[in-house]
């Protein structure tokens, strides 16, 4: 008798354990469901605040374009700012390391926003950090006027490569960066960037997605390159930088 009422009050306290750790697990999931939903909500919010300040800069450049005078100023005056970032991305904004973007004909609005996250700290590289915090608001805009009207020379790409990478391209790249590679409403040109250059964007933008950043000098993060980047192999990722190298 005493051993059967053992046996239940045994088998008692593990229906309680089970039904505690049910609870929990339930709870748990909750929670992770909840944590989830905010932290996309928080994506979504990042991206609304992006496309505003966006279209705030476009203004800024659509006002100074809009008027010869100006632009032919703006275009002198960033050529003379320049001569500081000329050891780097070249004095007309073709680079000179196979690793550093090309700045020639890129869209003056992105070229914008990214001086601004520099300045600001949201985007990390200690020497462009420190270049853009010392540049005022004009600065900025001439530079990117200035960068924007210089013409983009031809880097060397891989052929076999470039045609398979045509492919990803024209599945997940072409609706920001448009079929030709040109960007608009302030989304980067990326047509005849150096693959070199790509292939390590690319990268950081995938291990972010993947938990797996860089250090934070060199880290890059945007919800929608994520995204997009997260499930391509690096031959993928190979294939599509010669592929972007490859447009005019």
């Amino acid at each position: 008798m005493i051993t059967r009422m053992r046996s239940v009050a045994v088998l008692g306290m593990m229906s309680i354990l089970a039904m505690g750790a049910a609870v929990a697990a339930t709870s748990d999931e909750r929670l992770a469901k909840q944590l989830d939903q905010q932290l996309k909500q928080e994506d979504v919010m990042r991206e609304e605040a992006t496309v505003a300040e966006r279209v705030r800069l476009l203004q800024i450049i659509k006002q100074v374009e809009g008027d010869t005078t100006e632009r032919a100023n703006a275009i002198a005056e960033g050529a003379d700012r320049s001569l500081l970032c000329s050891s780097c991305h070249g004095r007309d904004g073709n680079s000179k390391q196979p690793d550093t973007p090309n700045l020639a004909s890129q869209q003056p609005a992105y070229l914008l926003e990214q001086l601004q996250l520099f300045a600001t700290g949201q985007r990390k590289n200690f020497v462009m950090q420190s270049l853009a915090s010392n540049f005022n608001t004009t600065d900025k805009v001439n530079l990117a006027i200035y960068y924007s009207s210089m013409p983009v020379q031809p880097v060397e790409f891989d052929a076999k490569l470039a045609a398979r990478g045509k492919t990803t391209y024209d599945t997940v790249c072409f609706m920001c960066h448009g079929t030709n590679g040109k960007g608009e409403a302030g989304f980067a040109r990326i047509a005849g960037q150096k693959p070199e250059y790509v292939i390590k964007s690319l990268q950081r933008y995938r291990a972010n997605a993947l938990g797996k950043s860089d250090p934070e000098e060199v880290k890059r993060t945007n919800p929608r390159m994520e995204q997009v980047t997260q499930n391509l192999s690096d031959e993928d990722i190979r294939a599509l930088a010669n592929y972007i190298a490859s447009l005019q």
